[in-house]
């Protein structure tokens, strides 16, 4: 959905521009809904867990609105 969408486009800036108190804000928004977000710099992907759900690995490029560096 588009909160969903606009929440991990946050998260994403956050981590590619180091703007911590973005990707903060992000978090704790996903935290209120019991989401959990996880950065595999590996893999360039944020895993999404809720409870009693499967995770969920999203590329980094899907919600990338920043070139990353």
């Amino acid at each position: 959905d588009k909160t969903f969408a606009s929440l991990m486009r946050s998260a994403v800036k956050g981590l590619q521009t180091g703007n911590n108190k973005l990707l903060d804000k992000a978090k704790k928004e996903f935290a209120e809904a019991d989401i959990n977000l996880f950065y595999n710099k590996e893999a360039n992907t944020i895993r999404v867990l809720k409870k009693d759900c499967p995770p969920i690995d999203f590329p980094v490029s899907q919600f990338a609105e920043v070139k990353q560096k």
